[in-house]
């Protein structure tokens, strides 16, 4: 992988983890507006003072006005706060709990920091270096991977050599392998991502033309075509066509009205349609992809006819030392 392709790589990443701080606050919002409706009332409050009072500066041509108007709005702001901290208090939660929550509060998980022209944050740079070096200890493939570094306790190893296996017939034996299509489930840091790139690298090395991408850009492909952006609605037609598609963290990427189900509904089923096989890596269940993207959308991509879904569990890997 190039730098070009890492610093792309990473900038979905920090995307993603934008995607899910959102997310993330979202759940803490609908779980403390429960216990207190009023927390809801404030914050609807505090986001129409903010635009009324934006509204009043824009159309006073005086200067002192607009410094009171903002005073005011700053008063007003600061009541309401005060008593939705008082209020989260006295559920026993934070004061901040509302407020959305970065892995690195100095850039905002977007990787960069400053004005124009702008730079890669801190975090960034780190993050970067650790993938160059990481791509010089050697590429993932089926080589490189090593099950001693995996806990034996509760059948981790042996779950994840015999999805090795599986995936190693696949990768040999495709196009003509028992399955058509892949999932590969389980909670984040089991190897997922790992074996997939296993799988991308043995069919490339057999001279068949597969493409990988994230469910980061996926998505991204899918609302250029949507919006018609000119060459750049290319890439969906890529998706479509390529004769082997590998689909990281499905379930990763924003859910946008019109666009994330139905275009993700057409990718598969089109592919179906076509003969062609795609795999694809996700942190959620069957049963919360049916939730999320819908019954059509499940059924094609856990086919029990043409599709081998493997469950992977236990320790996350990355936290004890296994990238």
């Amino acid at each position: 992988m190039t730098r070009a392709e890492r610093v792309r790589a990473l900038l979905d990443e920090y995307a993603r983890q934008r995607y899910q701080n959102e997310r993330d606050q979202r759940e803490r919002e609908i779980e403390a507006f429960a216990r207190d409706p009023e927390l809801e009332n404030l914050r609807a409050r505090s986001v129409a003072l903010a635009t009324e009072s934006l509204r009043a500066a824009m159309g006073e041509a005086d200067v002192e006005k607009r410094r009171a108007v903002a005073e005011e709005m700053r008063r007003r702001g600061a009541l309401l706060n005060a008593e939705t901290r008082r209020r989260l208090r006295a559920l026993g939660l934070p004061e901040d709990y509302l407020e959305e929550r970065y892995r690195c509060p100095v850039c905002r998980d977007t990787g960069y920091v400053g004005d124009a022209p702008a730079r890669f944050c801190a975090c960034f740079e780190r993050r970067l270096a650790e993938g160059e070096r990481g791509s010089l200890q050697g590429a993932q493939t089926f080589e490189t991977f090593n099950a001693a570094l995996v806990p034996e306790e509760n059948g981790q190893r042996a779950q994840l050599l015999e999805a090795r296996r599986l995936l190693e017939e696949f990768a040999d034996r495709y196009p003509q392998a028992r399955w058509r299509n892949v999932v590969l489930c389980g909670a984040g840091g089991l190897g997922k991502s790992f074996l997939l790139n296993c799988v991308c690298e043995r069919v490339g090395s057999r001279g068949y033309p597969a493409l990988r991408t994230t469910a980061y850009r996926m998505f991204d492909a899918m609302r250029k075509r949507h919006l018609g952006d000119g060459q750049d609605a290319d890439g969906f037609t890529a998706l479509l066509e390529t004769p082997f598609l590998l689909v990281d963290d499905l379930g990763a990427e924003p859910m946008m009205r019109n666009i994330t189900v139905e275009y993700l509904f057409l990718l598969l089923n089109e592919r179906m349609e076509a003969g062609l096989s795609t795999m694809a890596t996700t942190n959620l269940t069957p049963a919360q992809i049916q939730q999320r993207y819908g019954e059509r959308v499940c059924s094609r991509l856990f086919d029990r006819a043409s599709a081998l879904t493997l469950k992977l569990e236990g320790k996350d890997l990355r936290l004890h030392g296994i990238r």
